[in-house]
Order: structure tokens, then C-alpha cells, then sequence
């Protein structure tokens, strides 16, 4: 089986003290900078503002999208869903442990949505917290400058309201040096926190490049712990996150709780479709949400994406009710764009072959590492009884076709071993459709045959 269809995916071509107190002259008052004009955008269906929408149909269009928002992380807690009893872990971990927390797994997990229903429950009783995502040029000064920067100087347990030179409007930020920001001197102006709890959640985590932001992390992380003051560490990424962390201070790993996130199983993903179907106001057929967990793989990005254009169909005609003519519908329409964005490349390698199919759904199924990647033993170890154990090398070969630049479907990495992953999760919800539809197709042609 695996031959032939290494026949077919042939291509056709080949450190300085804390600051005093400050006064109020040292507020900065740089003015925020103009807006110059802006081209009105032509074409989108709803403006800026949701308080703009006027027509019925529109405003229920835009609750569908605002519920399942695919492309972006919860941000609402009362919406969060498939994870809760991993978030009232969390929350153990943070409240009554006083852990500083790793959340890491591979892309499209709904990592970024749980730290920020953490982050949002958190809010509620009184906990300040600041977001920061990473970038490659991200180190300890710019994290914690941004996070103290949203901490009012009203906590600083030297602030005295009566005193006239005094500026209440700052924040705590104001109390860091300038120049170089050392741990022990950050340390020294997050022990002035009183009366609140900081919790800095550090997404994006393994994009920075500096060499030094980990060992660094580490040390306040633990210092802090040491000395029971109210700040608690959020990092959030993908990859060998905790073992680097661990590995610069072999100490650390009593005051983190890690937590990694794999793909969701079929009833946490019917269950965020649930949630997300309740603040649409909405009804999904049981067929429907068949349909859509079964071409998920687990994945709450590619559930919601999929569920928004369902939903979305079945308002153009007129229903709150999702039947399977609007999922496929939906999924004609997600086809297109994948196509015109330049992932329907998997399309002619899986229409009508039935071989090529069970690759790729060994491919979106298999066993994968916390930075989304798979092997050959892994993607031969989901065919399963489909393969021999001597099909090592085809299955090899035919994922080094798969992964050539004119289809771009993978991308390769050798560090340190072979290792294969999707190079957009575009891609990926491409191929899991086109598997979807080819094993319904399959099923219908085979219940015709006995039919007839």
C-alpha cells in the first residue's frame, strides 16, 4: 500500500540601587504621537465598533464570530472551556502553593487561553496582572519594566498619600534604576509590593534569543519564593521550556508547577463547542459536532474555526440551527481560502486515494513532541495494522516527498534528530478537511455498493 502511494506523491519536479521615591516632577509626559490619515478599509461587512451594528442578522453573525473566535485565545474565563479541571489546578498551584507556573505544548493547545482565563479570575479577587509576549529581543528588563509599569505605586509599602511631593499617579516601574536591570536589584523593588499579589504571565516564551533571560528568570523566580514576596511567574511556550529553566537552577523545580498541554480529547472539544455555541446563541446537530471532532485531531483552533463557518452558513439561511449541509458548506468555503492562501497543495495528493489519505490521518493523529513535531516511528506507529514493520524507509521517503519546497506541507528539522511538522497549521486544517471529506466519500461509495 505504502508503495504505491510513494508512486503517486512523486513531485513533478525535482547594577545600580533601586530608585527614592519619586516626586511628582518626574512624571513623563511625553505626548502620546498624532494619527495621520487612514485609508478607509473597503468591503468589511462590520464596523470597528461593535455599539455600530445595526441590522439583526449582522449583530448575530458577529456574536457567532466574537464566540468561537478561532484565530484568537479566550479571553473571557466564563468562556473557557475543554480544560477546566486543569485550571482549577492552576489555580491551586498559584493560590494555596504559591508555585510560579509552566504552561507548554505544542501550537494550537489553547495555552495562551488558559493563562488568560488564569489571568482573568485572578483579576477578580484582587490580583494584578500583567501580560507580556516574548519577542526574539525580549530580556529581564523589558518583561519586568512592562509588568511593573501596570502596578500603581499606591502598593509600595513606603507610599504615604500625605505627602505633598509625593506623584500617586505613577506606577511601579518609577522605582527601577536606569541602565542595566541586575536580579538582585529588581528583587530589592518587587519586596516593597504590599497589599496585592503580581502575577506576570510571560507568553511566547521561547521566541526570545537572549542568552542570559533564562538564567535570570530563574534566580528572581526562585529569590522570590525564598523571600515570600507577592509575585508569581507565569511562563508560557512550547518546546524544552522547563528543562532549560530547570537545568540553569536545579532547585527551582520545588517552588514551579509545569503543565503541559496536549491535544484535547473528543468530549473537551465537544464541550468547548458547547460553551461557544451557548454565547452564540446558537444550536449544533449532533452530527455537526461529530463531523467537526472528528476532523480536529484534538485541536480547539481547528474546532472553533470549522464550528464558526458552520454556524455562519446556517445564518445566511436564516437558522440558528447548524445542520450538516451548513458544515459542509463551511468547509467549502475554509477550502477556498486555504487554496487562495496557498495550502491546497495536499488536494491532489488526497482526493480518490484512499492510500495517500491514511498517511495524512496518520500524520494529523500521531504521538507529537511539546514543539509539534513527529518522526517516521511516530507517524508508522499511527498507521498501525495498516504498514509492516519492514516499511520504515517508504514511510520515510514518502514523508521527504510530502516535505518537498513545491508542495509545502512540512517542514524538516535535524536537530538532533530527523523530525517533521506541519509548516502552518493552515496546512494542517487543509489536509484534516480534505481527509475528512475523502473518508465520507469512501463511506458513501462503499454504502451505495452494498446497497446495490
Amino acid at each position: 500500500m505504502l508503495r504505491s502511494l510513494f508512486a503517486k506523491l512523486k513531485p513533478k519536479t525535482q547594577a545600580a540601587s533601586a530608585r527614592p521615591f519619586p516626586t511628582r516632577s518626574q512624571r513623563d509626559s511625553a505626548a502620546s504621537p498624532a494619527l495621520n490619515g487612514l485609508d478607509e478599509a473597503a468591503h468589511f461587512r462590520f464596523p470597528a465598533s461593535d455599539h455600530m451594528v445595526s441590522d439583526y442578522g449582522d449583530e448575530r453573525l458577529l456574536k457567532v464570530i466574537k464566540s468561537f473566535a478561532p484565530s484568537q485565545p479566550t479571553q473571557n474565563a466564563s468562556q473557557f472551556a475543554g480544560r477546566q479541571d486543569v485550571l482549577s489546578n492552576v489555580i491551586v498551584a498559584i493560590e494555596e502553593h504559591r508555585n510560579h507556573l509552566v504552561l507548554f505544548g505544542a501550537r494550537g493547545t489553547g495555552k495562551t487561553s488558559l493563562s488568560l482565563a488564569l489571568s482573568s479570575i485572578a483579576r477578580r479577587v484582587g490580583y494584578h496582572c500583567a501580560y507580556i509576549s516574548c519577542s526574539r529581543e525580549s530580556s529581564l528588563d523589558s518583561i519586568f519594566r512592562s509588568a511593573l509599569s501596570e502596578l500603581s505605586i499606591r502598593f509600595d509599602q513606603y507610599f504615604d498619600p500625605r505627602a505633598e511631593d509625593v506623584d500617586p499617579t505613577l506606577n511601579f516601574d518609577a522605582l527601577l534604576p536606569e541602565g542595566h536591570l541586575s536580579p538582585q536589584v529588581l528583587v530589592d523593588v518587587l519586596a516593597r509590593i504590599r497589599g496585592t499579589r503580581l502575577l506576570i504571565v510571560v507568553d511566547e516564551y521561547d521566541r526570545n534569543e537572549s542568552p542570559t533571560l533564562t538564567r535570570d528568570m530563574t534566580e528572581i523566580m526562585k529569590v522570590v519564593s525564598d523571600r515570600a514576596i507577592p509575585v508569581q511567574v507565569v511562563i508560557v511556550g512550547v518546546g524544552d521550556v522547563v528543562d532549560n529553566l530547570v537545568g540553569e537552577h536545579t532547585s527551582i523545580a520545588r517552588v514551579l508547577y509545569t503543565v503541559r498541554l496536549t491535544n484535547m480529547t473528543g468530549d473537551q472539544i465537544r464541550d468547548t463547542l458547547a460553551v461557544a455555541c451557548r454565547f452564540a446563541g446558537i444550536t449544533m446537530r449532533p452530527e455537526v459536532i461529530d463531523a467537526i471532532v472528528g476532523i480536529a485531531y484534538g485541536r480547539p483552533y481547528i474546532a472553533r474555526l470549522v464550528g464558526l463557518k458552520a454556524a455562519k452558513m446556517a445564518l445566511l439561511r436564516g437558522s440558528e440551527v447548524v445542520e450538516k449541509g451548513d458544515f459542509d458548506a463551511g468547509t467549502d468555503e475554509l477550502l477556498g481560502y486555504l487554496a487562495s492562501a496557498g495550502f491546497g497543495h495536499a488536494s491532489r495528493l488526497i482526493i480518490n486515494s484512499m492510500s495517500n489519505m491514511a498517511l495524512f490521518v496518520a500524520m494529523l493523529s500521531c504521538k507529537r513532541d511539546s514543539s509539534d513535531r513527529f518522526t517516521v516511528a511516530d507517524v508508522k506507529a499511527a498507521l498501525g495494522h495498516n504498514t509492516h514493520r519492514d516499511d520504515t524507509e517508504t514511510v520515510q521517503r514518502a514523508l521527504a516527498i510530502i516535505s518537498s519546497p513545491d508542495l509545502g506541507l512540512l517542514q524538516v528539522h535535524r536537530d538532533p534528530i530527523l523530525t517533521y511538522q506541519f509548516v502552518d497549521p493552515r496546512a494542517e486544517l487543509c489536509v484534516s478537511i480534505l481527509c475528512g471529506r475523502a473518508a465520507q466519500n469512501s463511506t458513501l461509495m462503499d454504502t451505495s455498493s452494498v446497497q446495490s
